[in-house]
């Protein structure tokens, strides 16, 4: 009956009740276990209040809650049904002296039945804010009034009370920042630490004990600077000194020892608490950042390096190919005019034996340069092998006419064989073969003063893709002592390296042999026995041309071409290798007709005057090079003269500078000093070309 009086009353609500609502459970006081600070103010309050009854009561959307009581059982009671819901709708001590004589409590259960209210008494729980959160209240069982002083002190309870759950907010907030700080700490891939001004860590992240592998316990324990690199000790020293200058932020790097005894590269950021000198500071392992950052230092340093070598070899290069033209143009002189005497001169006697040493030492300073040229190439590495389609044959049979006379001239017989089964056109590089070919047989030469020098070809094997061949060059000399057969290969050094040996020397031509037979995928060996001679051999795999092409040596089945009546255009700006040139080819064959151009640009103009069967051309010279002149001839000048053979005639001998030649239409090259029979040999093979192309 007395519950269905009290719902027919409206009951007010706070104007500001939703922010009320809110601001109660920002507290995170509700459904919170009994707390002393509470239960101690509530017995004060019924003490002072003579009440047998107390609590302090929170109103949330549909309860009153009961964070304290005193001879009350009851946890909570429906909102409607509360006295205290008037309460905080006070700003002041809200008092009831008889609640049967209240017309909005008298039907009220706890008026009308347990704990059997008659004297009620409140004081709202107002915050900072203003928001009423709830009520310090005192009940009695008989009617009754306080005196003003118990109202003040109720009311200052209440103030109490508020500031209690003001205090205990602040901190629940304290602590939940401590959690998030903590598990910021816990979580943090960086270094994280608090240290105070004696130079100890506070507090640190988890990352310092997980990474160093030290406990937590020892980094507390001990001074950082501990831990810290020696050298980097002083500098760490100076950035903390910083701080108590004023800055208040430091950044900088140093070195952190692990318990195994490494170190890593830790950045740190460095904040002061102006007032307690405590740091703040956090730090990244920058480890690996600083390695890269050394490599890249280390391999700048060293491209630096090598862009001085190469600019050195490139230097030296270019100085040893300049020392080399300037020395091969007037030894193209001295052994194309010795040449010229040797043949056609009547000399006898001193003067003949005159003319027969500057013969002989002219052709081997020029072996010397050619030597000195392909080592200074080794040692920068520009020393390539080509691939190109060549008769093995021809080469074979070239070589040895090449330096047949020099045997002669010791009365040497100098053979050569070749397998029947070894093919002809194979791919390769017949320059360089050549090269090491003639640097034994030179060698074999040397040290062979009667007998007999074989070259031999042997077949190994042979498909359609390759063959194998083994090179053998076997003299009957004087041999290699056995302790000096390591040395032979190296450069600079012979077998016999007394002052008195009979030969001379760089020792560098087996260095430079061992190179070129390396490169092309062989590797030389020797045999040798003293007093008996010497066989040195190699093996290389050569490439088959995929259909028979034609090479640049004219094949033995053919006719050479004539050169009665041949009308020559030489190009050449030096008088002495004019001289040279002019005499070879008259002394060749008399009928013979050659003009001279003085340069490229000379050459040119008499193309365009008279009709000529070839052009040897120079390369170096002055108003027009060589390379020029044969690049304006093949694209500027009409037929037939476009089509003129051109040999070219150079001191620069590199491999570079004969692709070159080839490359802007010249047909043939021959090096500074010529060979008389290589130079005819080169001259009726471009005859005989130009002859079958027209054809």
């Amino acid at each position: 009956m007395g519950d269905a009086v009290l719902e027919t009353i409206e009951y007010p609500v706070p104007k500001n009740e939703k922010e009320r609502l809110e601001a109660l459970k920002s507290y995170g006081i509700l459904d919170t276990p009994p707390e002393e600070d509470f239960d101690a103010i509530t017995r004060l309050a019924a003490r002072i209040s003579n009440s047998p009854i107390a609590f302090i009561s929170l109103i949330d959307e549909g309860r009153q809650w009961f964070k304290s009581r005193i001879g009350f059982e009851l946890q909570e009671r429906p909102r409607e049904k509360s006295i205290c819901q008037f309460t905080i709708l006070q700003d002041d001590l809200f008092e009831v002296p008889n609640t049967l004589e209240n017309a909005l409590f008298a039907k009220n259960p706890m008026v009308t039945g347990k704990p059997d209210i008659r004297f009620y008494a409140g004081a709202p729980l107002i915050d900072d804010d203003g928001f009423h959160l709830g009520t310090l209240c005192v009940i009695d069982t008989e009617p009754k009034r306080l005196t003003k002083e118990q109202k003040d002190v109720l009311m200052l309870l209440a103030k109490t009370t508020v500031d209690h759950l003001q205090l205990r907010k602040r901190n629940l907030e304290l602590d939940a920042s401590r959690n998030v700080l903590q598990k910021f700490f816990d979580v943090s891939l960086d270094f994280m630490c608090i240290a105070n001004v004696q130079g100890y860590f506070l507090k640190i992240s988890k990352t310092f004990t997980t990474v160093l592998g030290y406990p937590e316990k020892e980094l507390l324990g001990r001074p950082f600077m501990e831990f810290i690199h020696p050298d980097d000790i002083a500098k760490t020293g100076l950035e903390v000194e910083k701080l108590s200058k004023g800055m208040l932020t430091i950044q900088f790097e140093n070195r952190f020892m692990k318990m195994d005894g490494s170190y890593i590269w830790l950045s740190w950021n460095t904040k002061p608490d102006p007032l307690t000198g405590i740091l703040y500071a956090t730090a990244r392992d920058i480890t690996e950042h600083k390695i890269a950052e050394d490599l890249f230092r280390k391999n700048a340093l060293l491209q630096k390096e090598k862009e001085i070598a190469e600019r050195s070899g490139k230097l030296k290069e270019e100085f040893l190919a300049n020392m080399s033209h300037e020395m091969r143009t007037p030894l193209n002189s001295i052994i194309g005019l010795s040449n010229l005497l040797l043949k056609n001169a009547n000399a006898q006697g001193k003067e003949l034996e005159y003319l027969q040493s500057i013969h002989l030492n002219s052709k081997n300073l020029f072996g010397l340069v050619n030597r000195i040229l392909d080592f200074a190439k080794i040692e920068s590495e520009n020393f390539e092998i080509e691939k190109i389609d060549f008769n093995l044959k021809h080469v074979i049979k070239d070589t040895v006419n090449a330096i047949k006379n020099s045997a002669e001239e010791k009365n040497v017989s100098l053979r050569f064989s070749i397998d029947a089964g070894i093919p002809d056109m194979v791919i390769g590089d017949p320059v360089r073969l050549t090269q090491a070919l003639v640097n034994l047989l030179s060698n074999s030469i040397k040290y062979t003063i009667k007998g007999e020098i074989k070259l031999c070809l042997e077949l190994v094997t042979v498909n359609t893709q390759a063959v194998m061949v083994k090179f053998i060059v076997a003299d009957s000399g004087s041999g290699i002592p056995a302790d000096k057969i390591d040395e032979i290969f190296h450069p600079f050094k012979q077998a016999n390296n007394s002052f008195t040996r009979s030969e001379s020397g760089t020792g560098l031509g087996l260095a430079i042999t061992k190179k070129i037979i390396s490169l092309q995928g062989g590797e030389i060996k020797v045999k040798t026995q003293i007093g008996l001679g010497t066989m040195f051999y190699f093996t290389l795999i050569f490439p088959l041309p995929e259909q028979s092409s034609s090479d640049r040596l004219v094949p033995e089945t053919q006719d050479l071409a004539t050169t009665e009546g041949l009308k020559v255009l030489l190009v050449e700006d030096n008088p002495f290798n004019l001289l040279v040139a002019i005499d070879t080819l008259k002394d060749w064959n008399a009928t013979i007709e050659t003009d001279v151009a003085e340069n490229g640009l000379i050459a040119i103009e008499k193309l365009k005057q008279k009709r000529y069967d070839l052009i040897l051309m120079d390369i170096q010279m002055p108003v027009m090079d060589g390379h020029t002149a044969a690049k304006h001839i093949r694209n500027e000048l009409p037929p037939p003269i476009c089509n003129i053979p051109i040999i070219a005639m150079t001191a620069h001998a590199s491999v570079n500078e004969i692709e070159s030649c080839f490359s802007e239409g010249m047909n043939e090259y021959i090096s500074k000093p010529f060979e008389v029979n290589d130079l005819k040999n080169k001259i009726q093979q471009v005859l005989l070309k130009s002859k079958n192309k027209d054809t």
